[in-house]
């Protein structure tokens, strides 16, 4: 049997029942955004900047009035923002330009000094001596985290934590303070409001408030990040289960429906394993209209949730390391697994995908056979491309590559078919997630490969599956050109457990099971299990498979646990779609 409380159960009705009886909102409900001037100061360029997070209706207009500044020193203060043509978004971290007079010269002093940090643990001379702690590098096209750490000899983790980075990516001409005193900076807690963490918008500066008023370097304490959870998290085996449920519900706005069926996914699993003895104890906070309680962190074996990067972020400065939180549905948080040791990230992130393309064409590659690699012309490279093509030239795989535009089309025929002879297969990648263009890729394979009758084998990560429909790549062409989709998730609709669960989740819910519902099963199921076997000590677990999705946790060294399972899949001439065991 499973335990949830009444309260949120209630609440999970409301939002269903908000979702299917939509009510207008009345105009009068509107009411001007309140602009509170920060008390956050940075210093970026030699200039001294308020770091102001924009809150929800707040406009660049009503944030402007609140400190006294024209729109045009917004835009200049934040250029890499490209505000006038996107606009504001919630959570996002602006500079708003410090006039004479708004702070006193105290204030003033202790921003440039570094407001006297030197008691706090891992701060060094480095610090508060800049120009003789560090040196500059300006980032290249080419650079990433790893190749500067190699050039310069200093750890991935003192780079991140001189430029409080909060991630490893990094933009073209971005500029890096590399330190001197790599091991000064190994163990620093990375400060919110940087200059470097601003440019790349990747900041931590909304966890950094909570309610008790404490700052995420207050709750991340040295002591902690030195342990590893596996000490701090015996493992036990019990029936007793015990997990938290925190996600963006969003009650208060009629509800998010893709939670909804994350949730009733969950429901699903927890009612099977009770079945089967699991005592379930669960909790569910919606974190948009409450604060997740302190005593959640104790009671719970796993969080699963928070979504957002931010969120994980505020949960992981609460925490305090006292129990794991899962991150369960954005690739992009692989990031905060990296370097936060509590941290769990469940979907395989884009760069897994990539490296497992790149060993299946490698595997599969055989005497005679050839490789293409397909590039888009006269366009901005992405970083999925980027990486793309960084893995195919680590990859020892000899190939040749061919690049052109959407708007040649058809003219590009022919030089695709003279890259397309070869004695045996050619097994082709598209370098591009620019839909436009990856569809126009597959469809001039398709058109080759059937005159010529050539044997192709084309080779995609979820990125590529996702660009199916209507209004997408015709599957039929996939089918056509063997392709080979290396992806986070896949469902066999004909196995017997997708088939029970499907019809168990209409019988309950009335409706087809969604993506997200099946992901909400799998990772119930998953930590469930977890729970009951090891207590927090997950690190002793293989290799689990779900409806959806598999889990292969790795421990990152200077962080927590990422996912590295993939699903193969095979779309076949005869149509039929399989997964491929590795």
């Amino acid at each position: 049997m499973y335990r949830l409380k009444t309260a949120i159960y209630a609440a999970i009705l409301a939002i269903a029942s908000v979702s299917l009886f939509p009510t207008a909102v009345c105009a009068q409900e509107y009411s001007n955004p309140v602009v509170k001037v920060s008390q956050e100061k940075v210093r970026s360029g030699g200039k001294l900047y308020y770091s102001h997070i924009v809150e929800e209706r707040q406009t660049l207009f009503s944030i402007s009035k609140a400190y006294g500044v024209s729109l045009e020193e917004i835009y200049s203060a934040n250029s890499g923002l490209n505000l006038e043509k996107e606009g504001l978004k919630k959570g996002q971290i602006l500079l708003i330009p410090f006039k004479d007079g708004k702070v006193s010269p105290t204030e003033a002093q202790g921003q440039e000094e570094g407001n006297g940090t030197e008691e706090d643990a891992g701060v060094s001379k480095a610090k508060q001596k800049a120009d003789e702690g560090y040196i500059f590098h300006k980032v290249k096209w080419y650079e990433d985290l790893e190749s500067i750490s190699s050039k310069y000899n200093v750890s991935k983790r003192s780079i991140m934590n001189i430029n409080n980075l909060s991630s490893e990516k990094l933009q073209r001409k971005q500029m890096l303070k590399i330190p001197k005193d790599s091991q000064a900076w190994e163990y620093r807690v990375p400060e919110s409001g940087s200059d470097t963490a601003l440019e790349s918008g990747k900041g931590i500066a909304e966890a950094e408030k909570e309610d008790d008023g404490k700052t995420a370097e207050d709750a991340v304490s040295e002591k902690d990040k030195e342990k590893d959870p596996v000490t701090l998290f015996p493992s036990r085996k019990s029936n007793d289960v015990n997990i938290a449920l925190a996600l963006p519900f969003n009650v208060r706005k009629g509800g998010n429906s893709q939670m909804m069926d994350f949730y009733s996914g969950a429901l699903m699993a927890a009612r099977d394993l009770g079945k089967k003895g699991y005592r379930i104890n669960l909790d569910v906070v919606d974190v948009v209209s409450e604060a997740m309680p302190d005593n959640l962190f104790e009671k719970s074996d796993y969080i699963i949730g928070p979504v957002s990067n931010t969120d994980i972020m505020k949960a992981v400065s609460k925490c305090k390391s006292r129990t794991w939180i899962v991150s369960p549905l954005d690739p992009k948080a692989e990031s905060i697994a990296d370097t936060v040791k509590n941290v769990i990230q469940t979907p395989t992130s884009v760069g897994t995908q990539i490296s497992d393309m790149i060993h299946w064409i490698r595997d599969d590659f055989r005497n005679g056979d050839k490789c293409l690699l397909i590039k888009q012309t006269g366009s901005n490279q992405s970083s999925y491309s980027a990486s793309v093509i960084k893995a195919m030239e680590a990859s020892g795989i000899h190939y040749s590559t061919l690049s052109f535009n959407v708007l040649e089309g058809r003219s590009i025929m022919d030089a695709m078919k003279r890259e397309m002879k070869a004695q045996g297969a050619v097994r082709i990648v598209i370098a591009s997630d620019n839909r436009p263009f990856v569809m126009e890729a597959v469809r001039n394979i398709f058109l080759v490969s059937s005159s010529e009758k050539i044997d192709v084998q084309l080779y995609g990560t979820a990125k590529l599956r996702s660009f199916e429909g209507s209004d997408g790549i015709d599957v039929a062409q996939l089918h056509a050109v063997n392709t080979h989709i290396t992806g986070t998730y896949y469902i066999d609709y004909d196995s017997k457990e997708a088939k029970d669960f499907i019809h168990e989740y209409r019988a309950v819910f009335n409706t087809e099971p969604s993506l997200s519902a099946f992901q909400g099963f799998d990772l119930m199921c998953f930590f469930a299990k977890a729970s009951r076997e090891y207590g927090r000590n997950i690190r002793s677990c293989g290799r689990i498979c779900g409806l959806q999705s598999d889990l292969d946790l790795v421990n990152k060294p200077d962080g927590g646990l990422v996912n590295k399972a993939v699903r193969r899949v095979v779309y076949s001439p005869d149509y039929t779609i399989r997964i491929v065991d590795r």
